[in-house]
């Protein structure tokens, strides 16, 4: 068949009514006729019908073969990443099923979903001529992001401004980063480089018999960041392969350069959120105002009550937030210690004691001003909350 813009942009629409449909009242109505049967049946059935419709497309086969390889060490890449994040972290239970019926389940109503959605992204993205292909990219990629997105939260849940960032870094930003990647390999090579990325990553999720108590945040760089160095890594093999390539070119898509800085970034951000055994804390009250001001940064390292001495400043849980303050008594019975704090601008000592449970960690040292950025965010979210609980 020849190529047709018109049949792939109408395929495409087709696409995301179908997904309206899904998010609005087939999951909402049918949800377990809708994910067990009807929608891994409606990928498959568009996938055929491209099948035995469209024609076939022109493959650089000594490309495909270097993509697919890229792909599975990024698999092994995400894998690992999950795993030494696991040392400085808690590792929880598999919340996925792992009998012989809870795989079958998965791998047919989501793994099948998978498969399809990438021949199907390889197909349409091949049905138009070259100068047309990133144009309709583009397009099915918005598509498949919103039907992955989930709109349906944004019309259920209250708009604040920290709804929209955590939505953005945890689900958007992911979406962005691998539909970028899966179109790019479309382009330049086939659908087996996505699949065999979202499978890979997807099936150790599901068959691993532990994973990480990985914050939001963590999972977030790790589905952004891999994604966008393998597809820097494809376009440098491509840029290798192009007989028209220049010098600097090659140079400037090497990916060996920004490497370095994606891992130093993401070692930040996990230091930031306190994957290690120290991690900063912006102070955001004055209470202990001779010591450490608004908009300094405390760094906390981990430790026990039998770290802890009187003059030391501690950081503890609290319900639903935490304080830094310093030990004014330390107490010991049967065995368990007991803290008395006290802030160094306060007139009295805190109302109740400190018990082990509650310790995080101890001030270490101190960074002036570095902390007004993230003050300021937890103060622009405080009022937030507040603006919704009063209806402003």
């Amino acid at each position: 068949m020849q190529k047709n813009k018109k049949a792939t942009i109408i395929i495409i629409i087709f696409i995301f009514i179908y997904g309206l449909l899904a998010e609005f009242i087939f999951s909402t109505k049918i949800n377990r006729i809708y994910t067990y049967l009807l929608n891994p049946i409606i990928w498959i059935g568009i996938a055929l019908i491209l099948k035995l419709t469209l024609g076939k497309s022109f493959e650089i086969k000594k490309l495909k073969k270097d993509i697919i390889s890229y792909s599975l060490i990024a698999v092994l890449a995400y894998i690992i990443t999950y795993l030494i994040s696991g040392l400085f972290i808690t590792f929880g239970k598999n919340p996925y099923s792992r009998t012989l019926l809870g795989i079958i389940t998965n791998l047919w109503s989501f793994a099948t979903v998978i498969i399809a959605k990438e021949y199907i992204r390889y197909k349409l993205i091949n049905n138009v001529y070259e100068k047309d292909k990133i144009k309709i990219a583009a397009f099915l990629s918005t598509v498949y992001i919103i039907i992955d997105l989930g709109i349906r939260q944004f019309f259920t849940t209250q708009m604040t401004g920290l709804f929209i960032m955590e939505t953005f870094a945890q689900t958007l930003l992911p979406l962005i980063m691998k539909n970028i990647l899966y179109s790019y390999t479309a382009i330049n090579s086939n659908y087996l480089p996505a699949m065999c990325y979202e499978l890979g990553t997807k099936l150790y999720l599901w068959l691993s018999p532990i994973l990480p108590n990985a914050p939001w945040i963590m999972v977030s760089i790790i589905d952004s960041v891999i994604p966008l160095i393998l597809f820097l890594y494809i376009r440098h093999e491509k840029n290798k392969k192009d007989i028209f390539r220049t010098k600097e070119k090659l140079i400037n898509s090497d990916p060996r350069n920004i490497i370095p800085l994606a891992i130093g970034i993401i070692l930040a951000i996990w230091f930031a959120i306190g994957i290690f055994p120290i991690k900063p804390v912006a102070i955001a009250t004055g209470s202990m105002q001779e010591e450490l001001h608004i908009g300094d940064v405390a760094i906390i390292q981990k430790c026990n009550a039998n770290d802890i001495e009187e003059g030391d400043i501690i950081e503890y849980q609290m319900e639903g937030y935490t304080v830094i303050h310093r030990v004014v008594s330390k107490t010991q019975k049967n065995g368990d210690f007991t803290f008395i704090t006290k802030g160094d601008s306060n007139d009295s000592e805190d109302s109740e004691p400190v018990t082990e449970k509650q310790i995080i960690g101890k001030v270490i040292f101190k960074i002036r001003y570095l902390g007004y950025p993230a003050v300021w965010i937890h103060n622009l979210s405080v009022q937030q909350q507040l603006e919704v609980r009063t209806g402003n």
